[in-house]
């Protein structure tokens, strides 16, 4: 195996790596082909094999072979799974090569079928977990006649119980120091996992799913982009000869995540919510329905990185509306009384423009945005007064730069925000779909106020501006 970085001894879905050995097909086990297979985390999980026509004609007649199983030549155990085949060719006689595009890469064991892909539980190493949780086992003092007293103990788990049979844990793993015989350094690292435990054992898709969620909530907390660098998953040990497997799989917007940040750079950290980390977490699974398209716009900005300042604006006007769409009331009129007054314009009009007309007040007893608009501002006057000084003429700035920037009609163009003013228009409806998320999962007022106003005033100093 061939690998750029090893943490610990360890691969990270966040690095490119190799595996050279032999790789065959359930259905063909006793024909091995010789080949290597590629990990990058921006493109994801590719095997090539080279070998004679005879031997790769036993590839499934389907070209999208569920699992392919392979033993590299430092002797892993790898299950590729979800694959596809990619392209072939023929170099010299009877020799063929061909290439597999792989979803997703098991490091550790043989799964035979698709349906014996099942876990316990799995354990999750999030990038900026540690800086988030900020709890530390090490206790450094000074001597007082001259040296120094290292002591180190694993910090207790934090548990969470998000439904009857899902529990969510914070635990923490370390490296057991290396032993010389003439003792010279003791290197010791502390890292936070979140383990996932649900109450029976359940397939890939579901962990990864639960990660996902997880991973959002954690970008939420943190305010910028999260991603999973490790994912660990228990299988039945009494069956196989390991008990977990590492996950490997594609992160197309992966970003720089060297930096350390700090409470002051987030929305809130654990120790702001250490005793509501279950309710918190709670309320994010069980919203998750109804959250989902606002929240996915929302992150959509931050994983976007670079994203153009018109398209940013226009997910999170989008975001907001469908959060008000979710939440609030989505209607002006009861419906019988609206269902009335459509009946009575339309036979108020000749029969032949009656059927367009129909049509065109299909949707006619939605509020509009400049409305939605104006009740999110109301029902969160505890940021808006504070971010906001004039509420009419932001509420008009953004409906005339919504409808500038979806229908480019020339009339609206010199009332449309650019620029500076494009940029704070943006970063005040971004706080304001923050604060609506925050509320949703339950956050104290006084804590979302706090977090929010403090962000802002510590990332981009004031937003002050008629807007």
């Amino acid at each position: 195996m061939n690998k750029e970085v090893c943490l610990l001894g360890r691969l990270v879905m966040i690095e490119r790596f190799e595996y050279e050995g032999y790789w065959w097909f359930p259905e063909s086990p006793e024909r091995k082909i010789k080949g290597k297979l590629r990990f990058d985390p921006k493109e994801g999980a590719s095997l090539y094999l080279v070998g004679s026509q005879e031997d790769l004609q036993t590839i499934p007649e389907v070209n999208k072979p569920k699992i392919i199983l392979g033993f590299s030549s430092d002797g892993n155990k790898i299950t590729l799974y979800d694959s596809l085949f990619s392209k072939s060719s023929i170099h010299v006689p009877g020799m063929i090569e061909q290439w597999f595009d792989v979803t997703y890469v098991l490091v550790g064991t043989h799964f035979h079928k698709a349906e014996d892909i099942k876990f316990k539980s799995a354990s999750i190493r999030f990038s900026y977990l540690d800086d988030w949780v900020r709890v530390s086992g090490f206790k450094i003092g000074f001597l007082k006649k001259g040296g120094y007293s290292i002591r180190y103990k694993l910090p207790k788990d934090f548990r969470a119980e998000v439904s009857n049979d899902l529990k969510v844990n914070i635990s923490f793993g370390a490296n057991y120091p290396a032993l010389y015989a003439v003792q010279k350094e003791v290197y010791v690292k502390q890292e936070a996992w979140i383990r996932i435990v649900p109450l029976e054992v359940k397939t890939l898709e579901y962990f990864l799913f639960t990660i996902h969620h997880i991973q959002d909530f954690l970008t939420l907390a943190i305010s910028e982009p999260v991603y999973p660098l490790q994912i660990k998953a228990d299988i039945e040990a009494e069956k196989l000869a390991v008990s977990f497997v590492n996950v490997f799989y594609r992160l197309p917007r992966i970003a720089d995540i060297s930096r350390t940040l700090y409470a002051r750079d987030m929305l809130f950290a654990f120790k702001d919510i250490s005793k509501q980390f279950g309710l918190l977490l709670r309320n994010w699974f069980r919203k998750r329905e109804l959250l989902s398209p606002v929240s996915d716009l929302y992150f959509g900005t931050l994983y976007a990185g670079e994203i153009y300042l018109n398209n940013e604006f226009l997910n999170l006007v989008q975001a907001v509306e469908s959060y008000h769409r979710r939440t609030m009331k989505n209607y002006e009129l009861p419906e019988a009384e609206h269902q009335k007054r459509v009946a009575e314009i339309l036979n108020a009009v000749s029969s032949k423009h009656r059927l367009w007309l129909k049509e065109e007040l299909k949707y006619s007893n939605e509020l509009s945005l400049r409305k939605r608009l104006r009740e999110i501002l109301e029902s969160s006057k505890m940021i808006s007064d504070e971010l906001i000084t004039n509420k009419k003429l932001f509420i008009n700035k953004i409906v005339d730069t919504r409808n500038y920037l979806t229908h480019f009609d020339p009339t609206l163009e010199e009332k449309a925000a650019k620029n500076e003013e494009l940029l704070k228009l943006t970063l005040k409806l971004k706080t304001l779909l923050q604060f609506c998320l925050l509320k949703e999962i339950g956050l104290s007022f006084e804590l979302i106020k706090k977090s929010i106003l403090g962000l802002i005033q510590r990332k981009y100093g004031t937003l002050d501006s008629d807007v």
